[in-house]
């Protein structure tokens, strides 16, 4: 990989493009975990989804990673590329809708800075690939101050 799925800078990432009740149905990720506050640029025919989430300066996480230079968890960057990448494969696939998607793998994971409260982070999914019945892959990748911050290869199963 390496190079961004899409230039956010040409993005309107300023709307919800999804209404919040949409987004809860198919991600049912509550209170620490919602991991995305919406989804501000959907690209059907491109297969291209970016969502969001907006870290305050003292986020839940940065108490104790690490005291005294805050950095969000690699694993919470994670979870945030698998919820978009559960939304985008949700909107390419014929997958049932109310059906939870879990976590099946990564590949090709690299992290290239950090993530700093207070902070915008915008999570990206594109290339959907979706094998038989219950196993898709998908290109993720986090951005935060216009920076990639580590991409990789989101494997999801239907649970």
């Amino acid at each position: 990989m390496g190079q961004p799925l899409v230039d956010l800078q040409t993005l309107d990432l300023s709307r919800h493009v999804v209404s919040d009740a949409m987004l809860r149905e198919l991600l049912p990720h509550a209170h620490e975990f919602q991991m995305l506050d919406g989804i501000c640029h959907y690209d059907a025919e491109k297969g291209i989804a970016v969502g969001y989430k907006e870290f305050g300066a003292d986020p839940w996480w940065a108490r104790g990673h690490v005291p005294g230079r805050p950095i969000m968890p690699g694993v919470l960057m994670i979870e945030g590329a698998a919820q978009i990448a559960t939304f985008l494969v949700k909107q390419k696939s014929d997958w049932a809708k109310h059906r939870m998607i879990g976590l099946a793998g990564l590949d090709d994971v690299r992290i290239r800075g950090q993530v700093v409260p207070p902070a915008k982070v915008y999570f990206v999914s594109g290339n959907c690939n979706v094998s038989g019945r219950r196993l898709a892959k998908m290109a993720a990748q986090v951005f935060a101050n216009g920076q990639m911050i580590m991409e990789m290869t989101v494997m999801g199963v239907m649970l």
